[in-house]
């Protein structure tokens, strides 16, 4: 990152930008499938976009499912402030349980209401064939205790999704 102006700017606004371009689908919040270092190429960053000199790393990073997608080149600086920005949850990634059921038998980040006024958010998964009410641990693969109830929902950071199933088209709750 030999450009002085490229100098200036910190890692925070980087960040920044990086949030702006993932919200407007300008880059992509998943992790990527591979991703090389080597020599500055002369072509633009995709964060800042000034060119990165052959003085400077370029990080060149790659994703699967993209196949006619044309793979992104980063300042190493600029590649640190866009995967810390990817990984930035987002309050809007919460579904709440009304809305949307997650798939059966995926893995999940839920806020579990536990019965006592207090709250817990814990990997969890939708056992099939169960209905909406039995959900599991998803590290011990244990049934949930019955006060506990998932509120809302979301896909743990870099997992792609599958659509979740609307609520009204979700199998009727337990009495």
């Amino acid at each position: 990152m030999g450009d002085p102006t490229h100098k200036e700017k910190s890692q925070e606004a980087l960040r920044v930008r990086a949030l702006e371009r993932i919200e407007q689908g300008l880059l992509p919040r998943a992790k990527p499938a591979r991703t090389w270092g080597g020599r500055g190429s002369g072509l633009a960053c995709n964060l800042c976009d000034t060119p990165i000199l052959e003085t400077d790393p370029e990080m060149e990073l790659e994703f699967d499912g993209a196949a006619s997608a044309k793979a992104l080149r980063f300042h190493l600086q600029c590649q640190s402030a866009w995967d810390a920005a990817r990984r930035t949850p987002q309050a809007s990634d919460w579904i709440p349980i009304g809305k949307a059921l997650p798939p059966f038998d995926t893995p999940v980040e839920a806020r579990l209401n536990m019965g006592t006024g207090r709250s817990v958010i814990l990997g969890v998964s939708r056992l099939r064939g169960a209905g909406e009410g039995a959900w599991l641990n998803a590290t011990t693969h244990t049934p949930l205790p019955e006060t506990w109830r998932p509120v809302e929902w979301r896909y743990p950071m870099g997992f792609e999704a599958s659509e979740p199933i609307a609520a009204e088209n979700a199998p009727p709750k337990r009495a």
